[in-house]
């Protein structure tokens, strides 16, 4: 069955807003998020309320990878890549007038998270400067093959 994970869209966390990003920097801190132990990353929304309309990647990792500063460059350790999974790069956006949306479809990427959880940090690829209470939410949805898979 199809899940979105998390349940909501939630906030990329920690965001130094009215911070000049660079290109290449980490926005806000690693989130966890609850998902099936196993099954297929299908799709993924990025919502843009600052309607910027850069560039962000979703870093995902089945181990939870050394955090890095907010507004610091994206330089992961060799240990913490081993837990890799996947890049969503959230590049095509749509305008909204007063916000922007973009979305990536049939990704395709099988995982196993034997915790149940994956790791997220969000990176810029362009500069950005997010507004307080701008700041942009995200939903993975996952094709699921955990049979116990219950959300809380």
């Amino acid at each position: 069955k199809t899940v979105c994970c998390p349940t909501d869209p939630v906030r990329i966390p920690g965001i130094g807003t009215g911070a000049a990003y660079g290109a290449g920097d980490c926005i806000g801190t690693i989130e966890a998020i609850q998902v099936p132990k196993s099954g297929i990353i299908f799709s993924g929304v990025l919502w843009d309320y600052d309607d910027e309309a850069i560039q962000i990647d979703l870093e995902l990792f089945t181990v939870k990878p050394a955090q890095i500063a907010d507004n610091d460059a994206w330089s992961p350790t060799d240990q913490s890549m081993a837990g890799f999974l996947a890049e969503l790069s959230f590049f095509a956006f749509d305008d909204h007038i007063n916000s922007q949306t973009s979305e990536i479809r049939n990704i395709g990427r099988a995982y196993t998270a034997p915790e149940g959880i994956l790791y997220v940090q969000a990176v810029t690829r362009g500069a950005s400067n997010i507004a307080a209470g701008q700041e942009p939410s995200y939903q993975i949805c996952i094709l699921s093959d955990d049979p116990d898979w219950n959300p809380q």
